[in-house]
Protein backbone atom coordinates (compact mmCIF):
# COMPACT_ATOMS: atom_id res chain seq x y z
CA UNK A 1 0.00 0.00 0.00
CA UNK A 2 1.25 3.44 -0.85
CA UNK A 3 4.43 2.35 -2.63
CA UNK A 4 3.88 4.42 -5.62
CA UNK A 5 6.82 6.49 -7.00
CA UNK A 6 5.22 10.07 -5.65
CA UNK A 7 5.19 8.63 -1.82
CA UNK A 8 8.42 6.02 -2.82
CA UNK A 9 10.85 5.78 -4.92
CA UNK A 10 11.37 2.55 -6.88
CA UNK A 11 14.00 0.81 -5.37
CA UNK A 12 13.68 1.90 -1.77
CA UNK A 13 14.20 -1.13 0.76
CA UNK A 14 10.54 -1.24 2.26
CA UNK A 15 10.86 -4.78 4.45
CA UNK A 16 12.95 -7.66 5.39
CA UNK A 17 12.19 -11.41 5.43
CA UNK A 18 13.62 -13.38 8.02
CA UNK A 19 12.93 -17.57 8.23
CA UNK A 20 15.45 -19.71 10.01
CA UNK A 21 18.96 -18.19 8.88
CA UNK A 22 17.49 -16.93 5.77
CA UNK A 23 16.92 -12.91 4.96
CA UNK A 24 15.86 -11.40 1.76
CA UNK A 25 15.01 -7.32 0.98
CA UNK A 26 12.42 -6.38 -0.35
CA UNK A 27 12.57 -3.44 -2.60
CA UNK A 28 9.56 -1.31 -4.31
CA UNK A 29 9.41 -1.52 -7.96
CA UNK A 30 10.80 -5.30 -7.39
CA UNK A 31 9.33 -7.37 -4.70
CA UNK A 32 6.26 -5.30 -3.91
CA UNK A 33 4.29 -2.28 -5.79
CA UNK A 34 1.24 0.30 -4.79
CA UNK A 35 -1.78 -1.84 -4.39
CA UNK A 36 -4.04 0.48 -6.05
CA UNK A 37 -2.45 -0.26 -9.45
CA UNK A 38 -5.15 -2.06 -11.53
CA UNK A 39 -2.56 -4.34 -14.24
CA UNK A 40 -1.90 -7.66 -13.04
CA UNK A 41 1.71 -8.97 -12.47
CA UNK A 42 3.71 -11.92 -13.69
CA UNK A 43 6.89 -11.49 -13.07
CA UNK A 44 10.17 -13.32 -12.08
CA UNK A 45 12.49 -10.80 -10.61
CA UNK A 46 16.18 -13.08 -11.50
CA UNK A 47 17.25 -12.98 -7.44
CA UNK A 48 15.31 -16.01 -6.79
CA UNK A 49 11.82 -14.42 -6.01
CA UNK A 50 8.89 -14.42 -7.82
CA UNK A 51 5.61 -11.90 -7.83
CA UNK A 52 2.36 -12.98 -8.95
CA UNK A 53 -0.74 -11.61 -8.87
CA UNK A 54 -3.74 -13.72 -7.55
CA UNK A 55 -6.76 -11.87 -6.89
CA UNK A 56 -8.35 -8.74 -5.88
CA UNK A 57 -9.50 -7.22 -2.56
CA UNK A 58 -11.96 -5.17 -0.33
CA UNK A 59 -10.19 -2.60 1.54
CA UNK A 60 -11.63 0.69 3.32
CA UNK A 61 -10.45 2.75 0.09
CA UNK A 62 -11.84 0.45 -2.42
CA UNK A 63 -10.44 -2.36 -3.94
CA UNK A 64 -7.08 -3.52 -4.13
CA UNK A 65 -4.73 -5.59 -5.71
CA UNK A 66 -3.19 -8.79 -3.92
CA UNK A 67 0.00 -10.36 -4.99
CA UNK A 68 1.93 -13.32 -3.86
CA UNK A 69 5.61 -13.07 -3.74
CA UNK A 70 7.55 -16.04 -3.64
CA UNK A 71 10.89 -16.51 -2.50
CA UNK A 72 13.62 -19.67 -3.17
CA UNK A 73 15.47 -20.25 -0.57
CA UNK A 74 19.49 -20.32 -0.95
CA UNK A 75 19.63 -24.06 0.31
CA UNK A 76 17.31 -26.25 1.85
CA UNK A 77 16.44 -25.58 5.89
CA UNK A 78 14.33 -26.28 8.26
CA UNK A 79 12.37 -23.53 9.10
CA UNK A 80 11.88 -22.81 13.04
CA UNK A 81 11.11 -19.07 12.55
CA UNK A 82 9.33 -16.62 9.97
CA UNK A 83 9.31 -12.62 10.52
CA UNK A 84 8.80 -9.67 8.49
CA UNK A 85 10.72 -6.73 9.77
CA UNK A 86 8.79 -3.67 8.27
CA UNK A 87 10.92 -0.58 7.80
CA UNK A 88 10.17 3.24 8.50
CA UNK A 89 9.18 3.83 4.77
CA UNK A 90 6.05 5.58 3.36
CA UNK A 91 4.55 2.06 2.46
CA UNK A 92 2.60 -0.13 4.53
CA UNK A 93 2.16 -4.37 3.96
CA UNK A 94 -1.03 -6.35 4.20
CA UNK A 95 -0.20 -9.86 5.22
CA UNK A 96 -2.62 -12.48 4.41
CA UNK A 97 -0.90 -15.49 4.97
CA UNK A 98 3.00 -16.85 4.61
CA UNK A 99 3.53 -20.46 3.85
CA UNK A 100 6.60 -22.41 3.62
CA UNK A 101 6.49 -24.95 0.44
CA UNK A 102 8.66 -27.67 0.21
CA UNK A 103 10.42 -28.20 -3.66
CA UNK A 104 9.50 -31.78 -4.67
CA UNK A 105 12.38 -33.96 -5.00
CA UNK A 106 10.88 -35.38 -8.61
CA UNK A 107 11.24 -31.22 -9.88
CA UNK A 108 13.91 -29.30 -8.34
CA UNK A 109 14.72 -26.75 -11.14
CA UNK A 110 10.80 -25.78 -11.16
CA UNK A 111 9.77 -24.84 -7.75
CA UNK A 112 7.06 -22.67 -9.13
CA UNK A 113 5.71 -25.06 -11.04
CA UNK A 114 5.54 -22.68 -14.27
CA UNK A 115 4.81 -23.17 -17.95
CA UNK A 116 6.96 -22.18 -20.53
CA UNK A 117 5.51 -20.02 -22.82
CA UNK A 118 5.87 -19.56 -26.45
CA UNK A 119 7.81 -16.25 -26.13
CA UNK A 120 10.72 -18.39 -23.79
CA UNK A 121 11.15 -20.90 -26.01
CA UNK A 122 13.62 -18.55 -28.46
CA UNK A 123 15.41 -17.56 -25.82
CA UNK A 124 15.96 -21.40 -24.67
CA UNK A 125 17.10 -22.39 -28.01
CA UNK A 126 19.39 -19.22 -28.30
CA UNK A 127 20.60 -20.26 -25.07
CA UNK A 128 21.45 -23.62 -26.01
CA UNK A 129 19.62 -25.01 -22.82
CA UNK A 130 18.83 -28.28 -23.75
CA UNK A 131 17.03 -29.39 -20.68
CA UNK A 132 14.37 -26.95 -20.85
CA UNK A 133 13.96 -27.33 -24.80
CA UNK A 134 13.23 -31.13 -23.92
CA UNK A 135 10.66 -29.67 -21.04
CA UNK A 136 9.18 -27.10 -23.64
CA UNK A 137 8.80 -30.55 -26.46
CA UNK A 138 7.17 -32.42 -23.55
CA UNK A 139 4.53 -29.20 -22.67
CA UNK A 140 3.94 -29.07 -26.27
CA UNK A 141 3.61 -33.64 -26.78
CA UNK A 142 0.76 -33.20 -23.68
CA UNK A 143 -1.01 -30.39 -25.17
CA UNK A 144 -1.23 -32.03 -28.56
CA UNK A 145 -2.38 -35.29 -26.61
CA UNK A 146 -4.93 -33.61 -25.06
CA UNK A 147 -6.25 -31.51 -28.22
CA UNK A 148 -9.18 -32.59 -30.24
CA UNK A 149 -8.62 -30.30 -33.51
CA UNK A 150 -6.48 -31.98 -35.62
CA UNK A 151 -5.82 -29.02 -38.01
CA UNK A 152 -5.14 -26.84 -34.32
CA UNK A 153 -2.57 -29.46 -33.71
CA UNK A 154 -1.08 -29.60 -36.90
CA UNK A 155 -0.75 -25.46 -36.57
CA UNK A 156 0.59 -25.57 -33.00
CA UNK A 157 3.37 -27.95 -34.09
CA UNK A 158 4.18 -25.75 -36.95
CA UNK A 159 4.15 -22.48 -34.66
CA UNK A 160 6.23 -24.56 -32.08
CA UNK A 161 8.93 -24.94 -35.06
CA UNK A 162 9.13 -21.39 -36.59
CA UNK A 163 9.91 -19.89 -33.45
CA UNK A 164 12.71 -22.34 -32.94
CA UNK A 165 14.04 -22.20 -36.75
CA UNK A 166 13.92 -18.43 -35.93
CA UNK A 167 16.20 -18.62 -33.04
CA UNK A 168 18.27 -21.13 -34.59
CA UNK A 169 19.15 -18.39 -37.58
CA UNK A 170 20.10 -15.99 -35.04
CA UNK A 171 22.87 -17.68 -34.08
CA UNK A 172 24.02 -18.84 -37.72
CA UNK A 173 21.78 -21.75 -39.00
CA UNK A 174 21.39 -22.20 -42.60
CA UNK A 175 18.94 -21.70 -45.12
CA UNK A 176 18.39 -25.40 -44.84
CA UNK A 177 16.00 -24.36 -42.32
CA UNK A 178 13.17 -22.89 -44.34
CA UNK A 179 13.34 -26.29 -46.47
CA UNK A 180 12.96 -27.70 -43.14
CA UNK A 181 9.63 -26.21 -42.45
CA UNK A 182 7.89 -27.00 -45.63
CA UNK A 183 8.86 -30.41 -45.57
CA UNK A 184 7.77 -30.59 -41.82
CA UNK A 185 4.16 -29.06 -43.06
CA UNK A 186 3.95 -32.00 -45.63
CA UNK A 187 4.52 -34.53 -43.43
CA UNK A 188 2.19 -33.01 -40.65
CA UNK A 189 -0.03 -32.89 -44.02
CA UNK A 190 -0.21 -36.56 -44.53
CA UNK A 191 -1.20 -37.87 -40.89
CA UNK A 192 -4.78 -38.54 -39.80
CA UNK A 193 -5.09 -38.43 -36.01
CA UNK A 194 -4.00 -35.83 -33.16
CA UNK A 195 -2.21 -38.88 -31.70
CA UNK A 196 0.42 -39.50 -34.74
CA UNK A 197 1.10 -35.63 -35.14
CA UNK A 198 2.02 -35.90 -31.00
CA UNK A 199 4.58 -38.51 -31.89
CA UNK A 200 5.60 -36.51 -35.44
CA UNK A 201 6.58 -33.25 -33.14
CA UNK A 202 8.57 -35.11 -31.01
CA UNK A 203 10.70 -36.09 -33.89
CA UNK A 204 10.68 -33.00 -35.76
CA UNK A 205 11.91 -31.00 -32.81
CA UNK A 206 14.90 -33.44 -32.25
CA UNK A 207 15.54 -33.58 -35.96
CA UNK A 208 15.76 -29.66 -36.21
CA UNK A 209 17.93 -28.77 -33.00
CA UNK A 210 20.28 -32.36 -33.36
CA UNK A 211 23.01 -30.27 -34.95
CA UNK A 212 22.95 -26.99 -33.03
CA UNK A 213 21.98 -27.96 -29.21
CA UNK A 214 23.98 -30.89 -27.33
CA UNK A 215 22.13 -34.10 -26.86
CA UNK A 216 24.40 -36.17 -25.18
CA UNK A 217 23.69 -37.61 -21.60
CA UNK A 218 26.46 -38.13 -19.09
CA UNK A 219 27.04 -38.11 -15.49
CA UNK A 220 28.28 -34.47 -15.60
CA UNK A 221 24.53 -33.47 -17.32
CA UNK A 222 22.81 -33.25 -14.17
CA UNK A 223 25.46 -31.07 -12.44
CA UNK A 224 25.55 -28.09 -14.94
CA UNK A 225 21.20 -28.80 -15.26
CA UNK A 226 21.67 -27.64 -11.77
CA UNK A 227 23.99 -25.12 -12.46
CA UNK A 228 21.65 -23.78 -14.92
CA UNK A 229 18.57 -23.76 -13.04
CA UNK A 230 20.54 -21.94 -10.38
CA UNK A 231 21.80 -19.28 -12.86
CA UNK A 232 18.36 -18.64 -14.02
CA UNK A 233 16.69 -17.97 -10.71
CA UNK A 234 19.31 -15.12 -9.95
CA UNK A 235 20.52 -14.28 -12.89
CA UNK A 236 20.14 -10.64 -11.66
CA UNK A 237 22.66 -10.94 -8.91
CA UNK A 238 26.22 -10.61 -8.96
CA UNK A 239 26.90 -14.16 -9.10
CA UNK A 240 30.65 -15.77 -9.93
CA UNK A 241 31.61 -19.23 -12.03
CA UNK A 242 33.42 -20.21 -8.87
CA UNK A 243 30.21 -19.53 -6.50
CA UNK A 244 28.21 -21.59 -9.05
CA UNK A 245 30.83 -24.41 -9.37
CA UNK A 246 30.17 -24.72 -5.33
CA UNK A 247 26.56 -25.10 -5.29
CA UNK A 248 26.38 -27.98 -7.99
CA UNK A 249 29.54 -29.65 -5.89
CA UNK A 250 32.63 -28.86 -8.82
CA UNK A 251 35.91 -27.95 -8.90
CA UNK A 252 35.71 -24.75 -10.70
CA UNK A 253 38.35 -25.45 -13.52
CA UNK A 254 35.98 -28.40 -14.12
CA UNK A 255 33.03 -26.43 -13.84
CA UNK A 256 34.19 -24.17 -16.45
CA UNK A 257 35.27 -26.90 -18.76
CA UNK A 258 32.06 -28.02 -19.09
CA UNK A 259 30.10 -25.33 -18.93
CA UNK A 260 31.69 -24.31 -21.93
CA UNK A 261 30.80 -27.69 -23.65
CA UNK A 262 27.11 -27.55 -22.60
CA UNK A 263 26.58 -24.05 -23.29
CA UNK A 264 29.20 -23.06 -26.48
CA UNK A 265 29.90 -19.77 -24.22
CA UNK A 266 31.72 -19.35 -20.93
CA UNK A 267 30.32 -18.70 -17.92
CA UNK A 268 30.25 -14.95 -17.79
CA UNK A 269 29.12 -14.35 -21.48
CA UNK A 270 26.13 -17.04 -20.34
CA UNK A 271 25.17 -14.93 -18.01
CA UNK A 272 25.62 -11.86 -19.98
CA UNK A 273 23.58 -13.16 -22.77
CA UNK A 274 20.85 -14.53 -20.17
CA UNK A 275 20.18 -11.43 -19.01
CA UNK A 276 19.66 -9.29 -22.48
CA UNK A 277 17.23 -12.67 -23.02
CA UNK A 278 15.20 -11.41 -20.68
CA UNK A 279 15.22 -7.68 -20.69
CA UNK A 280 14.16 -8.32 -24.42
CA UNK A 281 11.31 -10.30 -22.91
CA UNK A 282 10.37 -7.70 -20.66
CA UNK A 283 10.71 -4.85 -23.37
CA UNK A 284 8.41 -6.90 -25.56
CA UNK A 285 5.64 -7.33 -22.79
CA UNK A 286 5.60 -4.65 -20.55
CA UNK A 287 5.66 -0.83 -20.55
CA UNK A 288 8.40 -0.18 -17.59
CA UNK A 289 11.44 2.07 -18.49
CA UNK A 290 14.38 0.90 -20.04
CA UNK A 291 16.68 1.88 -17.74
CA UNK A 292 14.91 0.23 -15.12
CA UNK A 293 14.17 -2.46 -16.95
CA UNK A 294 18.06 -2.81 -17.36
CA UNK A 295 18.77 -2.31 -13.23
CA UNK A 296 15.76 -5.20 -12.60
CA UNK A 297 18.32 -7.35 -15.05
CA UNK A 298 21.16 -7.13 -13.44
CA UNK A 299 23.31 -4.23 -15.51
CA UNK A 300 24.50 -1.38 -13.12
CA UNK A 301 25.08 0.82 -16.48
CA UNK A 302 22.41 1.91 -18.86
CA UNK A 303 24.89 2.80 -21.48
CA UNK A 304 26.66 -1.22 -21.36
CA UNK A 305 22.95 -2.86 -20.43
CA UNK A 306 22.41 -0.57 -24.61
CA UNK A 307 25.41 -1.72 -26.09
CA UNK A 308 25.34 -4.96 -25.44
CA UNK A 309 21.96 -5.49 -26.07
CA UNK A 310 22.35 -3.47 -29.66
CA UNK A 311 24.98 -5.75 -30.50
CA UNK A 312 22.86 -9.29 -29.68
CA UNK A 313 19.77 -8.26 -31.00
CA UNK A 314 20.81 -5.43 -33.64
CA UNK A 315 19.27 -2.82 -32.56
CA UNK A 316 19.13 -0.59 -29.43
CA UNK A 317 16.52 -1.31 -26.78
CA UNK A 318 14.27 1.80 -27.19
CA UNK A 319 13.98 0.91 -30.98
CA UNK A 320 12.57 -2.54 -29.94
CA UNK A 321 10.19 -0.79 -27.64
CA UNK A 322 9.00 1.20 -30.64
CA UNK A 323 8.44 -1.50 -32.93
CA UNK A 324 6.04 -3.16 -30.65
Amino acid sequence: MFASARHEPFGTIGAEIHAGRFSFKLANGRHYRDAAEPASVDRVNGDGSRLLTVGEALGPEGRFMVDELTVDLATPQMLDSFEVRIFDTPSSFVLFEALAVPVASECPFRGHGGRISLSEVGSIVRLRDWERFEQAVGQLHRALVAENDLDDAKGSVLTFLAVVSSAILDFGGNRKLHRFQLDSARRLDRLATVEEVAKEACLLCQNLVGEYLPVQRNHTTAAIDRALRYVESRFAMEIADDEVAEEVGLSTSHFRHLFKERTGVPFHKYLLNLRLERARQEILAGTAPIREVAEQCGFVSSAHFSRAFSHRFGMPPKQLRESV
